[in-house]
């Protein structure tokens, strides 16, 4: 018996390892990049949510729908907390696709501004890029068709 409970905290361990490092930990040089249009040739959605945001859900199971359908964007997300091993789940339950960041050692103010000087912490908080240099951010759910727009996708292919 004591070696199950064994091999089961072993197996915890290791999966809530492996959960921490599908994220890329964010300090600013990497969240300046993020948020530089000429890193992005493609219409990309930069996603900043939290765990514990319900809002931050709904727009994460929007872009992963529109991203199941339309593959002509990139989307990146970033956890505006520091990687913990159920931080996956959300984006995992929903299917999310795309690169994962979550916040660093750095203080999280710092790390804030620098992804968007403008930004005060609501949360949800995206940030759209056109692929053309063309850049602009919005706080709260967002519809489809806002997300088209501010990509410049009008239609669906």
């Amino acid at each position: 018996m004591k070696i199950r409970n064994l091999i089961a905290v072993l197996a915890w361990s290791l999966a809530a390892a492996t959960a921490a490092a599908e994220f890329q930990t964010l300090d600013r040089a990497a969240a300046a990049r993020i948020v530089n249009p000429a890193s992005h040739t493609v219409p990309t959605i930069v996603a900043l949510w939290s765990s514990e945001c319900i809002h931050c859900k709904k727009n994460l199971k929007l872009f992963s729908q529109m991203a199941k359908g339309d593959h002509r964007f990139r989307l990146v997300t970033v956890a505006v907390e520091a990687p913990f091993a159920g931080l996956a789940e959300p984006l995992d339950l929903l299917s999310v696709p795309g690169q994962r960041f979550a916040y660093g050692g750095e203080s999280p103010e710092a790390l804030g501004y620098a992804l968007d000087p403008k930004w005060r912490g609501e949360l949800p908080r995206t940030i759209f890029f056109d692929g053309k240099g063309g850049k602009s951010a919005l706080s709260g759910v967002v519809t489809e068709a806002t997300v088209r727009s501010a990509l410049g996708l009008q239609a669906a292919p």
